[in-house]
């Protein structure tokens, strides 16, 4: 890999130092508001959005790291290179911004430093009591892989010092109660016009979903694809049920969680 400046990171005063990377990643644990944030961020004029991108490569590949969901004919060459592919290309058959938007653990193994240096990274990610919680009814027996937090802190460790400075984080707690605020930081840190479109949208469909995606996509989306805006939060019962293992996941999750809250968005100007 060539020696590249290191110059293209958000400097915490909303400016790059030099031109701004076209597209934009929206790196995320599971369970983290994400892809309600992804379609908030749809709503500008100047972004076009692609919803996790690597998710075929991780669960139905050759290079898949879980046969979780079984097999699919109609992805099972959909490798790594495919999926930065169809990021590369999705930016080059459009004049506007590209966000996508990607569980950290789908991509964490396939990108490399020269992709990450390429794009703009940015991070959303949540307590993990809320995850775990919110993974307990959707996926009840989810590694630690899956549950992301491990993942999200490779990628912000590797940005991090690849660019030299942290980036951008969003809390999706914080999200769900200060939506309008948290969409105008992240706009204006990279040039992208807020809209007040961004906080009401008449159907929460993301797209149409294949036969195959059914469980790895669809039935992840049905509180936002019934929604037509960001639901504020809701108070988390005291304690959630979890066996040893999970304990131990929780642990290891929240010092994660505390060590990138570090530099979480501000709320205010």
């Amino acid at each position: 890999m060539g020696e590249r400046e290191k110059t293209d990171s958000y400097d915490y005063e909303g400016k790059y130092q030099k031109e701004r990377p076209q597209i934009i990643a929206l790196w995320a644990v599971p369970r983290s508001m994400s892809t309600a944030f992804e379609k908030a961020i749809s709503g500008s004029p100047d972004i076009e959005t692609l919803h996790e991108p690597f998710t075929d490569c991780y669960y139905f590949s050759p290079q898949r790291r879980s046969a979780r969901y079984g097999d699919s004919i109609a992805v099972e060459n959909f490798d790594r290179h495919a999926a930065i592919e169809l990021i590369k290309n999705a930016s080059n058959t459009t004049s506007s911004k590209i966000l996508f938007k990607e569980l950290a653990f789908q991509a964490y193994r396939y990108v490399d430093n020269d992709f990450l240096l390429q794009i703009a990274n940015t991070f959303i990610i949540r307590h993990p009591k809320r995850v775990i919680a919110s993974l307990l009814r959707l996926k009840p027996d989810f590694t630690e892989e899956e549950l992301g937090f491990q993942a999200l802190n490779d990628l912000y460790d590797r940005v991090t010092s690849l660019t030299g400075k942290p980036p951008i984080v969003i809390e999706g707690e914080q999200f769900r109660a200060n939506p309008q605020c948290i969409l105008e930081n992240f706009c204006s840190a990279h040039e992208l016009n807020y809209t007040n479109d961004m906080l009401n949208w008449g159907s929460g469909l993301l797209r149409p979903w294949l036969p195959h995606e059914v469980e790895s996509q669809k039935k992840w989306h049905a509180t936002l694809e019934n929604s037509q805006t960001i639901l504020p939060p809701t108070i988390m019962a005291s304690a959630i049920d979890l066996s040893h293992q999970q304990s131990e996941m929780y642990t290891r999750a929240q010092k994660i969680y505390d060590k990138i809250m570090q530099t979480v968005l501000p709320l205010s100007d």
